[in-house]
């Protein structure tokens, strides 16, 4: 996990590529983001705005502020609050439907004579 001033800043507004997904998620002070954590497996959550208190399975909590980014798959996560004074806005990213990286076996070859 990592906190950086700006981090993340091209993930808020800037066009992704095709492969991958930006969902934005806003909560009010004091309430819990309405997302079971599992929903975000394989993302990388940034917390945008706000702070955002990550409650595990076990009881334990653990605060992140703006800039952190949180593996979210990587952690016993049972739900996620918005703890600070202002409103939560925390940003996943993620891979969309795997595409190949591998050409097609009819593609073809190209050599020059």
């Amino acid at each position: 996990m990592t906190t950086a001033e700006g981090a993340g800043d091209a993930l808020f507004s800037d066009p992704l590529p095709a492969r991958f997904s930006r969902r934005v998620f806003r909560v009010a002070p004091g309430h819990e983001l309405d997302v079971e954590p599992a929903r975000l497996t394989e993302a990388l959550v940034v917390v945008e705005q706000g702070e955002v208190e990550l409650v595990c399975r076990a009881g334990t909590c653990r605060r992140f502020e703006r800039g952190s980014m949180i593996p979210i798959e990587l952690l016993p996560v049972s739900h996620l609050r918005s703890v600070g004074p202002g409103p939560l806005v925390l940003v996943a990213v993620s891979r969309g439907p795997r595409v190949s990286d591998e050409f097609s076996r009819d593609a073809g070859s190209h050599s020059e004579s």
